[in-house]
């Protein structure tokens, strides 16, 4: 691979993995997620978690990195969410 393509591939890594992190802060500081959407989240996880495997199954240590940090940002969101969500579905 050449130093051009792995410079691409590690500022696309930082940028889509860093995107979530303002989200995952605000909650974490407020504890606010019901303007979030949970089929979102729920595919934001799944699909950052096979990108994991996906890394995992070609040896790039790139995409495992990005993506280990990003199941653990959007499982986090996730996480948050369902736990509204019961806690909304239990009220009712």
């Amino acid at each position: 691979m050449t130093l051009t393509i792995s410079i691409i591939g590690t500022i696309a890594a930082i940028l889509t993995t860093s995107a979530m992190m303002p989200q995952a802060w605000k909650i974490f500081k407020t504890n606010e997620v019901t303007q979030l959407s949970l089929r979102t989240f729920t595919m934001a996880t799944i699909g950052t978690f096979l990108w994991l495997i996906y890394g995992i199954l070609i040896l790039d240590t790139i995409i495992i990195w990005a993506n280990a940090i990003g199941v653990f940002v959007n499982g986090y969101i996730w996480i948050k969410k369902i736990q509204s969500h019961l806690a909304l579905s239990a009220n009712t």
